[in-house]
């Protein structure tokens, strides 16, 4: 019976390879195996030559080049090149393309033309830190150029995108990040565009949490599944309540139009005490390394007290770590936290300035990890009596180490910088901060101390970029409150000046393992700059969550900028 099964088998293999008028190698040739070459196994296999049909039944598997179909009964008309699986009452029928998975009830595809139709889809693909998981009606697939032609994708939708790619179109259709039976939120759209590897076009879709209704999305959005990309799953335009010391209170709506090579941003916001303000940016990528931007907007500046407009624009290029940027910006309004209770709030040109940040590598000898950067521009800083015209040049180097323990975690973050000035009296200033911290638990409790000190030689003749030494000390203190609800409060104390500087207080709302809402209060106790704002992340796009009313805080607990996805592919190769 096996030998019979394998003489089957055989057989119409063969068979399939002479009608597809495909040759083959014979044994100890070294010809490749050919990428139109179909072959079919099953428990039963029948051929009949006369009809050129074959009907497999029974674990079935197909594969020609990188498509794989795995189905219950598979039918092959090996005349027409037209493949039709069914599956089991409760099972389906499984079509895979490198890592794109896709299942259905049936599917019908041509082997020639590489065009089908999948009915009772559904679907996942990597993006961001998970996967995206997409149901539908049905799903048609074509190759690139049918894709195109049927107005699918257009043709700058489809660069970089191999032709050999299946392109497909979903019908009424539910696409989410989270992998349970009834996920958290979801996006449901009438049609749905799946470009493997790069993106998903949703066509105005409806955004759900639960089973409401949250908004409907005025434009398509543009899922991206590029692992160089990072955005948010969610983002619309969508109405907002602030709160803000500087300004009031305040009402506004922000959102972005998102396309296949870029998106727009638009905020718009009126506040109680100074009126209403804007801003608009634009993101364009040239291809997969460079992007331009520009960005305008219509802001107050507290330290000078006006509202005027604020321009910048600049040029981004990312490749296998490195980041560069080249960027001017014209009375750009400037808040930076220099320690706590401390933010130096100013007006500044940047007439350009250059920087570039190398990848971030393992430094064995040190135990930790480490990058460079180098930077250069040319700078106006707006000052209370005058204005000052600086060139500086700088460098830096930044190391990061770990180590965990039985029952804690220790850690350490150290950035030297070092600037140079053409102003005579200040030629250069060199700034090292330093981080010590360790995170431990106490039942159910996560607690983390940190000790942050900086050490300041030199001196510089603007104000954006003077710092000096600083001793502080931060405790954090995160306990749960709640099914899905967890509280975290940090205070940071000032050591030099004795005394409680800063409270943050967040209250996190889990949708399960798919996404999380944060409302943060932010109390200045010693300048009075206090705030309220509220975030919703996506766990796969953690970097890129929707905020509305939040600032940006110094966080001596969060890893440095991009190590975190090193640290993740390094666990992932151990």
């Amino acid at each position: 019976m096996g030998n019979a099964r394998k003489y089957g088998v055989g057989c119409v293999i063969l068979c399939l390879l002479l009608l597809l008028e495909v040759s083959f190698p014979l044994p100890g040739e070294t010809q490749g195996e050919s990428e139109d070459a179909v072959f079919l196994d099953a428990d039963k296999v029948v051929f009949e030559e006369e009809t050129g049909l074959a009907v497999a039944e029974g674990n079935v598997r197909v594969r020609r080049d990188v498509l794989r179909v795995f189905a219950h009964r598979v039918e092959m008309d090996s005349t027409e090149q037209v493949m039709s699986a069914t599956s089991e009452p409760g099972k389906k029928v499984t079509l895979i393309q490198g890592d794109r998975v896709l299942t259905g009830d049936s599917l019908r595809y041509n082997m020639l033309s590489r065009e089908g139709i999948l009915t009772g889809a559904v679907g996942s693909s990597p993006a961001g830190d998970g996967r995206v998981f997409l149901r539908g009606k049905q799903m048609e697939v074509a190759p690139v150029d049918v894709a195109r032609s049927r107005g699918w994708i257009s043709s700058k939708g489809s660069k970089g995108v191999e032709e050999d790619e299946l392109i497909g179109k979903l019908s009424d259709v539910s696409l989410t990040t989270c992998n349970e039976r009834s996920p958290h939120y979801r996006l449901v759209s009438k049609s749905v565009v799946f470009v493997p590897g790069k993106r998903i076009i949703a066509k105005n879709p409806k955004v759900y949490i639960g089973e409401h209704l949250l908004f409907s999305y005025p434009f398509d959005y543009v899922v991206p599944l590029d692992p160089k990309e990072r955005r948010a799953l969610l983002s619309s335009f969508f109405p907002l309540i602030l709160s803000d010391s500087d300004k009031g209170q305040g009402v506004g709506i922000g959102g972005p139009y998102v396309w296949d090579t870029g998106k727009a941003l638009l905020n718009v916001a009126w506040w109680s005490d100074t009126g209403w303000e804007g801003k608009a940016t634009v993101e364009q990528r040239l291809n997969d390394y460079w992007t331009v931007w520009a960005t305008v907007e219509h802001s107050y500046e507290k330290e000078s007290a006006e509202k005027l407009y604020r321009p910048s624009w600049g040029i981004l290029h990312a490749a296998n770590g490195w980041n560069a940027s080249l960027r001017w910006t014209q009375r750009e309004a400037i808040s930076i936290q220099k320690k706590v209770g401390e933010t130096y709030r100013g007006v500044l040109w940047r007439e350009p300035e250059f920087s570039l940040l190398g990848p971030w590598g393992r430094a064995p000898l040190l135990n930790a990890y480490g990058r460079i950067g180098v930077s250069w521009g040319e700078y106006e800083d707006v000052q209370p009596t005058v204005s000052m015209n600086v060139r500086r040049l700088g460098a830096e180097v930044h190391l990061y180490s770990e180590e965990q323990l039985e029952s804690y975690k220790t850690f350490v973050k150290s950035e030297y910088k070092r600037f140079w000035y053409d102003d005579p009296d200040s030629l250069e200033q060199e700034i090292f901060d330093s981080v010590f911290g360790i995170r431990y638990a106490w039942g159910t409790v996560d607690l983390a101390t940190a000790y942050v000190r900086r050490w300041v030689s030199g001196e510089t003749p603007m104000l954006w970029d003077y710092y000096r030494d600083r001793e502080d000390l931060y405790q954090q203190v995160v306990f749960p409150a709640g099914k899905n609800l967890s509280v975290r409060i940090r205070g940071g104390y000032d050591l030099i000046d004795s005394k409680l500087a800063e409270m943050v207080y967040s209250v996190t709302l889990k949708g399960g393992e798919c996404s999380r809402w944060e409302l943060t209060y932010r109390n200045d106790r010693a300048e009075g700059d206090d705030w309220v704002g509220l975030s919703f992340f996506i766990t796969a796009f953690p970097d890129t969550p929707v905020s509305f009313g939040r600032r940006e805080l110094y966080d001596p607990f969060a890893l440095p900028d991009g190590l975190a996805e090193v640290l993740r592919r390094d666990e992932e190769e151990q």
